[in-house]
């Protein structure tokens, strides 16, 4: 009489197969998970500075941006990156804004830093700081004005 039925050794050996196929495949696969989540946080970096720089060119177009001598500041909190300016004066050693202060928010494709800042001068010189994408600290490359790991 014929079976048509597996034995408990054939059935050992696929399963001891296919557990070396994982271990073989996992780490290799990981990896390749990591350098990939590394140039979206690069690029998402790049974004940003590609976004300060569209701002830049827009408000010289728009001539309504007025600039601290030290630069207009963006902050970024995870969602936007937002600079706020106003005129102020001080009294008694304590700064009191005279007006309703200006709000600038970047343009971003890509996740916004979750911490960081990113600087605008009139001049157009563009200078990050520090800017973080989930966790991560993005290297900036001041010649190429470029990120180059994050």
């Amino acid at each position: 009489m014929k079976r048509n039925a597996f034995t408990l050794i054939e059935l050992l050996a696929v399963i001891v197969i296919l557990a070396l196929i994982a271990l073989i495949a996992t780490p290799i696969i990981l990896n390749i998970i990591d350098k990939v989540q590394g140039k979206s946080r690069m690029e998402s970096a790049n974004g940003v500075l590609h976004a300060a720089k569209y701002f830049y060119t827009e408000s010289l177009l728009e001539e309504s941006v007025v600039y601290p001598s030290n630069g207009l500041e963006f902050i970024c909190d995870g969602t936007v990156c937002e600079a706020m300016i106003g005129m102020t004066v001080e009294e008694e050693g304590i700064s009191l804004l005279t007006e309703e202060p200006s709000r600038y928010t970047l343009k971003i494709s890509g996740k916004a830093p979750s911490s960081g800042s990113i600087i605008v001068t009139e001049e157009g010189v563009i200078t990050p700081n520090n800017l973080a994408i989930d966790s991560h600290i993005c290297n900036y490359n001041q010649e190429k004005n470029v990120f180059t790991s994050c």
